[in-house]
């Protein structure tokens, strides 16, 4: 690593630096400025040690350890660079190559070494002088190895294991008054004896991140070609034996863009026809590589949740039905694809799960559980690191568990966890992550050699880092003797030991979880969606889409950008809004209605380019008029229809009805809109009586005359005969 260490030297050195320190804290303070000292030097912690030159100061780094595990007969070889960053000329420079005497015997005195301020007895295995001066700003490579005969660790059960290493340079000219520049590492002494290996698993994840996601629906483009550029090198540095890996259905299949229902063929023309094409997904290059990994021998591939679907956060919101939705899903995605994929391992994203979470899964159908080292802390302190196999107590029966190691973990990706909270992790280069993840596996085998303990390592769900050293990191575990390479299969069917721990914490709800307000909006967008569907001819086609899109809003990933979920909920319910009201009832004026029985015509306009089949149903809010019957109706694209619906009133007054559109199914698929209607219906009674009285009295007044006329005549007709007589 690019960082000044204090020396720490053999036993009487040692002393002598200590002396030197006291000194140097009686200098005053003015003084102290223009020497560095021991408050100079950077916190190993928080220092970035991929920095470049130090100004003012004298740097050493390490560029190869080889070979990464020292057998007898071998030349250790270590390499790496001196940068001047003063303004001075190093007019001799001497490198001294020193390593620990005995192997640490714990996880902590390992750690210990890389802190610069610690003491620790070494042996100077090599001393080389360079053969030209390092210029002011100059960079000179160095080779310092070490003879197979000069190496002095003893071949026996003891010896083995890792060693700190620490290169030093100096100006042989010049007084060595201060800490000279160091750097440290470790190496590893395997004399090839007979130890009980450690079965090691380790286990990846295949999922995209937030930003990936993010990007995928802003330009929308297929998730899984997305998320390609980081997962493509990641399979390739996982693809070898006893690897497991968790993969997000989500990335399997195509998930079906929203489907425009303003768009496609012209009303008046019929629909081009098209050769049918094969039901199955496309295998995309991802698609491809996850494939051929889970036919690989020895590997095994674990079906995430769909979208990777945060459970804690549906458990914490009440919200296990949605559990089942991304199961479903899960399931239903892995059978279009045929990938052979278990379903039974649950790999919860939260930082501290919880038991709620835990038997959510439980009783969704996980079979086992994988949770970190820390949620399952030993009841009392012990000396040893415990085997990742263990148990959960979930309603009364035991789950099978099994404990990432965070600091192993962190170590596979090249970073170093610090022991103090408020410290930063530190990005390790590739030779000291690689020196430092062997050293502590074979610390932790000589923890207890006769002990057969399981240790799980896992790939952050975001791995982000170079694929490259990822795959030299497992090469290394691979080939470490006083290791053996397991997958979680094998380890899930070992008992777990009786190692008393911690129970799981209740309930923890993390910063970033989506709440209970936002999964009842996507449930309510869901719901309005379905109910809208149905006035198509294939409601599947519109439901389908929607649904896989609002669940990804579950997905766990969405912790770190909590607004952009936000956002995309905020869209769904826009667009959920701006459907609804492509087929809609347009109300006319105010109707008259004066008889008892009558229709009152009802338009519905389909904005769609694609017919729609509503019923339409009037609701009066008055019983004054009353409408018991419905009228179906199918409107054609982009068009308007009419449907008269039949009512009889039994009274009058000024009533307003609410228009309802519904699915065939009877489900609204709007909000009612409002009609008036005057309800006249004894106008036609009264209409009637005065008709029929005005009949009645032409009739009358008809007979009358007649009557009258045919008198009259009588009278004309007997003038005539008594005038004869």
């Amino acid at each position: 690593m690019n960082i000044t260490w204090t020396s720490s030297g053999a036993g009487p050195r040692a002393v002598v630096l200590l002396v030197l320190a006291a000194l140097l804290c009686l200098v005053p303070t003015a003084a102290a400025t223009t020497t560095p000292g021991p408050d100079a030097t950077p916190d190993p912690a928080t220092e970035d040690p991929t920095a470049g030159v130090v100004t003012g100061e004298v740097t050493v780094s390490l560029t190869d350890v080889s070979p990464a595990v020292l057998t007898p007969g071998e030349d250790l070889v270590v390499r790496g660079t001196v940068t001047n960053g003063t303004g001075t000329e190093i007019a001799v420079p001497e490198l001294r190559l020193r390593a620990q005497q005995s192997a640490p015997i714990s996880r902590s005195l390992l750690e210990r070494w890389l802190d610069p301020t610690s003491l620790s007895a070494t042996t100077l295995l090599h001393a080389e002088r360079l053969e030209d001066p390092v210029a002011a700003g100059e960079s000179v490579a160095f080779t310092l190895t070490v003879p197979a005969d000069a190496v002095p660790f003893a071949p026996t059960y003891s010896g083995w294991g890792p060693r700190g290493i620490e290169v030093t340079a100096h100006d042989a000219d010049a007084p060595v008054l201060t800490d000279v520049p160091a750097t440290r590492s470790f190496l590893l002494w395997w004399p090839d004896l007979e130890v009980e290996t450690m079965p090691l698993a380790v286990l990846a994840a295949a999922a995209p991140t937030a930003p990936e996601r993010a990007a995928a629906q802003e330009s929308g483009t297929r998730l899984d070609a997305v998320a390609a550029e980081r997962l493509e090198p990641l399979l390739a540095a996982l693809d070898r034996p006893a690897v497991d890996l968790a993969v997000d259905p989500s990335l399997l299949v195509d998930v079906p863009g929203v489907v425009d229902l303003t768009a496609g063929e012209p009303a008046d023309e019929e629909p081009t026809e098209e050769p049918s094409a094969p039901s199955t997904t496309p295998k995309t290059a991802l698609r491809a590589t996850l494939g051929d990994f889970a036919d690989a021998p020895g590997r095994t591939v674990h079906a995430l949740l769909w979208a990777d679907a945060d459970a804690a956060a549906l458990t914490h919101a009440d919200r296990t039905d949605l559990l089942g939705d991304v199961m479903a899903a899960r399931d239903t995605a892995l059978e279009e694809v045929g990938l052979a994929a278990g379903t039974g391992l649950a790999w919860p994203a939260a930082d501290t799960p919880d038991a709620d979470t835990v038997t959510a899964l439980s009783e969704a159908g996980a079979t086992a559980v994988v949770l970190p080292s820390s949620s399952l802390a030993p009841t009392s302190q012990l000396t040893y690191t415990p085997s990742a196999r263990a148990g959960v107590a979930v309603d009364g029966a035991t789950l099978p568990a099994v404990l990432a190691d965070e600091r192993l973990s962190a170590l596979l990706a090249g970073t170093l966890l610090p022991v103090a909270p408020d410290q930063a992790p530190v990005e390790l280069d590739p030779v000291t992550a690689r020196q430092y993840l062997l050293a502590e596996t074979a610390v932790v085998t000589r923890e207890r050699p006769a002990d057969r303990r399981d240790l799980l390592l896992t790939v952050p769900r975001d791995f982000a880092g170079d694929a490259e050293v990822l795959a030299d990191q497992l090469t290394a575990l691979a080939q470490a003797p006083w290791l053996e390479r397991v997958g979680l299969a094998e380890m899930l069917g070992r008992e777990a030991p009786d190692v008393e721990r911690e129970n799981l914490p209740e309930t923890v709800v993390e910063d970033g979880e989506v709440d209970a307000a936002e999964l009842d909006r996507v449930t309510d967008v869901l719901e309005r969606t379905a109910a809208f569907a149905g006035v198509l001819e294939e409601p599947e086609a519109l439901v389908d889409p929607v649904r896989a899109s609002l669940l990804e809003v579950t997905s766990a990933a969405w912790r770190q950008l909590p607004g952009t979920r936000a956002e995309l909920i905020d869209a769904a319910e826009d667009a959920s809004a701006a459907r609804r009201h492509l087929v809609a009832a347009r109300p006319g004026s105010t109707l008259n209605l004066i008889n008892e029985e009558a229709h009152i015509p009802v338009a519905v306009t389909n904005e769609m380019s694609r017919p729609a089949h509503v019923v339409v149903r009037l609701s009066p809010r008055d019983p004054r008029l009353v409408a018991d019957e419905e009228v179906a109706l199918e409107i054609p694209p982009e068009q308007s229809a009419t449907a008269q619906v039949p009512v009889h009133a039994v009274g009058s007054g000024n009533v307003v009805v609410d228009v309802v559109l519904t699915a065939p199914d009877g489900t609204p698929i709007d909000e009612p809109t409002e009609i008036q209607v005057r309800v006249r219906a004894d106008w036609e009674t009264v209409g009637t009586a005065v008709a029929a009285g005005l009949l009645v009295i032409m009739l009358v007044a008809g007979l009358v005359r007649t009557v009258r006329r045919a008198r009259r005549r009588g009278r004309l007709g007997d003038s005539p005969e008594e005038t004869t007589t």
